[in-house]
């Protein structure tokens, strides 16, 4: 995908995520939290590419501004404090730069961080997930490594479901992440791309690709 330059064309599920991250940045950036200032937080970012015409893009609308009503409701109940929104974080390992992107940090009462990630599927996640998603013990290495705190606490954030789902960060497995982020890395330099994974076979990119085996 980015070797080639290619990119999966939207539609209206992605269309609609892209454009509830867009406007949680936004929003979440600015002084003024009010849920009158979400909405054109959404209004200005709304992206209209990927429907197939006018009705269903209403539609969709429609449903992103009640996942934002929701989401402000729950987010006046927070107390803890946003220390940082898109962060980025870039750390040397072995010969490689690591870079990634974490949603949200927020830092509760008692000074321990939390990590969050937002997701617009429509189901929710159990605990044992989140502990173990790959995702987001990236973004925490990468708060360890490069922004030196470590979180105490994952989080889903998962706007269309309506639900928050936590789980303790337990930084046991660390070095075996660093291990698979070398290997990875070392694979991607020698053009080694091996299709025997298990996103190959729902890859929007999978036809013409020369490591699918698809035509």
């Amino acid at each position: 995908m980015f070797i080639d330059q290619r990119r999966i064309p939207l539609n209206p599920k992605s269309s609609m995520g892209l454009s509830l991250h867009r406007a949680l940045e936004a929003w979440l950036s600015e002084g003024e939290r009010t849920e009158e200032s979400l909405r054109e937080a959404l209004k200005s970012q709304w992206l209209g590419q990927g429907y197939p015409d006018d009705d269903t893009q209403e539609l969709w609308y429609s449903k992103a501004e009640r996942i934002l009503s929701r989401f402000y409701k729950e987010e006046e109940s927070r107390r803890t404090r946003i220390i940082g929104v898109e962060k980025e974080f870039i750390w040397t390992l072995a010969d490689h730069e690591v870079r990634g992107m974490i949603d949200r940090i927020d830092q509760g009462p008692d000074g321990s961080y939390e990590l969050i990630d937002y997701k617009t599927g429509p189901a929710l996640p159990n605990a044992g997930d989140v502990a173990a998603d790959g995702q987001l013990r990236f973004y925490a290495l990468g708060a360890r490594r490069a922004l030196g705190f470590s979180p105490a606490m994952l989080t889903m954030d998962c706007l269309a479901a309506g639900g928050r789902v936590s789980a303790p960060y337990d930084a046991s497995g660390e070095e075996a992440l660093e291990a698979d982020i070398l290997r990875a890395a070392s694979a991607i330099e020698q053009g080694s791309f091996s299709p025997d994974t298990s996103f190959c076979p729902r890859c929007d990119l999978r036809r013409g690709c020369l490591y699918s085996g698809e035509k």
